[in-house]
């Protein structure tokens, strides 16, 4: 594997995580908020905050399956 790619992957991997991290500490907020009968526009922009990380983790994701797809075929 190119040396290029693989900084790259190591990169789109630390990102993933990050994203993975964020999303799931939204997650257990918004589980707590949700108990706790907290403000419906709170949680609102709290699942849309989770809907775009995990969006974005997906994005990721596809783009680390086209670096090593590529790497395979060579």
């Amino acid at each position: 594997m190119p040396l290029a790619a693989k900084n790259n992957l190591d990169e789109l991997y630390y990102l993933t995580r990050v994203l993975d991290e964020h999303r799931v500490r939204l997650e257990s907020e918004r589980d707590q908020l949700k108990g706790s009968g907290s403000d419906a526009a709170h949680l609102y922009v709290i699942e849309v905050e989770i809907t775009a990380l995990s969006e974005e983790a997906a994005k990721l994701g596809s783009s680390i399956s086209d670096i090593l797809e590529r790497d395979l075929q060579r």
